[in-house]
């Protein structure tokens, strides 16, 4: 198993610089949109993940921001709180039992359309695959919190330390990038990794294909 002690308290110490409009959800929480202690369970989230449930990576997958439908809430990489702790076929069968716990004031939880496309590409199969981020914390639009826009270049570069501590942690895993912004972060950081189809606006096709050929090797 990875120590990723020291990515983790990167993390919850949130972005560096002038970062607006964006949520560190590892250490704040919003009245009406978040329950108690929310900052808290997404935390222990992240760690039971991490720790117990993707033991040592073999693979990583990159992808952009935490979008507010998935790790906003969940604190983890393209998977939603449904997914973690609600109830249904949509609960990931390895969630349960873990004490993963839902952190939003949502009483129906929410869901993402990309962490479903992706754990269904996985065979909903944690093991050896760590679900990250280029930018590891929400950046929301114009329409507010319950928003995602793409975090600028300069805040995404000014920010590749977590990115940059991981990697150096993870050293020996192959990494993929979810999308251009998350190839391009990971070129920043010295890496030239492959690129598949982000799963959103009708890229789950191309996504499930490209990360089949990979699982397969």
């Amino acid at each position: 198993m990875t120590d990723l002690g020291a990515v983790l308290r990167l993390l919850y110490r949130g972005p560096r610089g002038a970062a607006r409009c964006v949520a560190n959800p590892y250490r704040d929480g919003v009245a009406g949109l978040d329950g108690p202690a929310a900052a808290r369970r997404r935390r222990r989230n992240l760690e039971a993940y991490c720790q117990g449930v993707v033991g040592r990576p073999c693979l990583i997958l990159v992808g952009e921001a935490l979008g507010y439908r998935g790790g906003r809430f969940s604190g983890i990489a393209f998977t939603s709180e449904r997914q973690l702790a609600g109830g249904g076929p949509k609960r990931l069968a390895w969630a349960a039992g873990g004490g993963f716990r839902a952190t939003s004031s949502n009483a129906a939880l929410w869901s993402e359309p990309s962490g479903t496309i992706v754990w269904r590409a996985l065979g909903d199969d944690p093991r050896g695959v760590l679900l990250w981020n280029a930018f590891p914390w929400h950046p929301w639009g114009g329409r507010g919190p319950l928003s995602n826009r793409t975090p600028e270049r300069s805040l995404l570069f000014a920010n590749l330390h977590v990115l940059e501590r991981l990697l150096a942690e993870t050293g020996g895993a192959e990494v993929l990038a979810v999308g251009k912004t998350a190839q391009v972060a990971l070129a920043a950081c010295g890496l030239a990794a492959p690129a598949l189809r982000h799963p959103a606006h009708g890229g789950a096709a191309i996504f499930r294909s490209q990360l089949e050929r990979h699982l397969r090797r």
